[in-house]
């Protein structure tokens, strides 16, 4: 299948991610893709195809949402057509992009957390605006840029405790 410089990528919220990236999450983590919101899917289409370019999922715990699960699928980025490539390229990639946009949707929370051991992940993840906690692996994306230490510490120590997700 190829795609024309036309071609559109959008980042949308789905219900129910089965349909679009099963195979690629199977295929990056050995498992299911979680059955359970919120998720996120870049898409690549243009008149009547449309292929999954990315994934990205987020479990929401009270105040806060954890999250995990991103995986880019490299044989439809290699469809891409170069002009899309760059512009994605520019923006810092598609994990970069896939994150930065889908972190600006999670509105209705005080903090996304993450749990991260990859450093070329982790090296998006600060790009994004997360921070490093006083935890290994446990980032975190302020939301609600008006929490005091205390608050910010509950929240933390909630994600910790949740482990590695």
């Amino acid at each position: 299948m190829s795609f024309s410089e036309n071609a559109q990528l959008t980042l949308i919220e789905v219900n129910d991610a089965a349909p679009f990236a099963a195979d690629l999450f199977k295929q990056s983590f050995g498992d299911v893709v979680p059955n359970f919101p919120k998720h996120f899917v870049l898409l690549l289409s243009e008149q009547g195809k449309t292929l999954t370019l990315g994934y990205v999922h987020f479990t929401h715990k009270e105040r806060m949402y954890l999250g995990g699960g991103m995986c880019v699928n490299s044989r439809v980025l290699r469809q891409v057509p170069k002009n899309i490539r760059k512009q994605l390229s520019e923006k810092g990639g598609v994990a970069y992009t896939m994150l930065s946009e889908s972190v600006k949707l999670l509105t209705d929370c005080d903090a996304v957390f993450g749990h991260v051991g990859h450093q070329g992940a982790y090296k998006i993840d600060m790009a994004v605006g997360f921070e490093q906690t006083d935890h290994p692996h446990l980032i975190v994306y302020w939301q609600n840029k008006n929490l005091n230490q205390i608050q910010q510490a509950a929240l933390i120590s909630a994600a910790h405790d949740e482990g590695a997700f």
